[in-house]
């Protein structure tokens, strides 16, 4: 099998209602909550936010989700009444978050966003205010809901304030409610104001942001040794080769790693870190590519994992592994695979 080139780039990337109702709710039974409110989405005390992240890109590791089921009664609301196929709405509370970007809404702290997406992954657009339009999810048949949906926090434009904080609660900026379009009925509410929180989702923790600089070097390619197709198919793994991630910052922070395959490369196993290769004309098959962390185990991927504290102004080495997986019956040829990793830092 010829060598294998693992070509390794960086990627550092780094909540409500037009329900035509304007704070007037019923009782709970109309549309009563059985899970998911109200619903805080727990962040660590500290996020780190990396100097060279651009407007509109992900602070890493602050991606959620969240999921809510519960029951309407049928008839029930006005001017519009809950019907099968009534459209259910996600909204940022009046005085609260706006939308300055689609999907992408603001915070109390200057610079930091909150993009929304449903449980399709589609960007949740038009969600700004009470009197919003946005549909995340409809009345099923019975008047049952369940969706999901997920948040993340984005860098937007302006300066980050140090020690800038989101601790507004489920009243404040960042807060998202639910509702029946247009019925003056609130999800999980029974105290008469949306206001009360309880038809909620809100980021929580006390967030604290800071600014960090860090400079990350890495090889751009990791050549695998070459090996034959009779020792692959006696064996599920073969030609370890190690490669450094380098980190240095301008303060102590805590930091992570998440692997992820980018567009064009399969993912093989999750769990185990596992990759697909290219395919085409004078390509192997039956491989894949490993990743194992410097303690010999499998590196998962879509998942960060903490490597541990960092010193300022000191860089810091991390080691990982590539080697091939056999997957299937082996066959010659040319193996090429790429892995793109974000870091994250506390």
């Amino acid at each position: 099998m010829k060598a294998l080139y693992l070509h390794i780039s960086k990627l550092i990337l780094l909540l409500i209602l037009g329900f035509g109702f304007h704070g007037q709710a019923h009782a709970l039974s109309n549309c009563a909550a059985t899970s998911g409110l109200p619903g805080p989405i727990l962040y660590t005390p500290t996020i780190k936010v990396a100097s060279n992240l651009q407007p509109g890109d992900t602070i890493p590791n602050t991606y959620k989700t969240f999921s809510i089921s519960g029951q309407c009664v049928l008839g029930k609301g006005t001017p519009l009444t809950i019907q099968v196929g009534s459209t259910i709405v996600m909204c940022s509370l009046d005085g609260g978050s706006t939308e300055v970007q689609p999907g992408i809404y603001t915070t109390a702290v200057t610079g930091i966003g909150i993009r929304v997406r449903d449980g399709s992954g589609n960007l949740l657009t038009n969600a700004g205010g009470q009197t919003c339009q946005s549909s995340i999810a409809k009345v099923q048949p019975g008047g049952y809901y369940s969706f999901s949906g997920s948040l993340e926090l984005v860098r937007l434009s302006g300066t980050i304030p140090n020690n800038g904080q989101i601790s507004g609660g489920p009243t404040g900026t960042g807060a998202f409610a639910f509702g029946v379009y247009n019925t003056n009925i609130v999800l999980n509410n029974d105290a008469g104001s949306i206001n009360t929180g309880n038809s909620s989702i809100y980021p929580t923790g006390n967030i604290t942001f800071q600014n960090i600089a860090c400079n990350v070097d890495y090889p751009q390619t990791v050549n695998l040794p070459t090996v034959s197709v009779a020792s692959m198919q006696t064996t599920v793994t073969a030609g370890d080769t190690p490669f450094t991630i380098g980190v240095t910052c301008d303060q102590p922070a805590g930091a992570s790693i998440s692997f992820t395959a980018p567009s064009g490369i399969a993912v093989v196993d999750t769990n185990n870190g596992v990759i697909g290769i290219q395919s085409g004309a004078g390509m192997a098959s039956g491989v894949g590519v490993q990743l194992v962390n410097s303690g010999s185990s499998p590196q998962p991927l879509n998942t960060f994992t903490a490597l541990g504290s960092l010193s300022a102004n000191v860089r810091s080495p991390f080691r990982f592994y590539g080697r091939y997986y056999r997957t299937g019956t082996a066959t010659p040829g040319n193996v090429q695979s790429a892995v793109v990793f974000t870091m994250s830092y506390q």
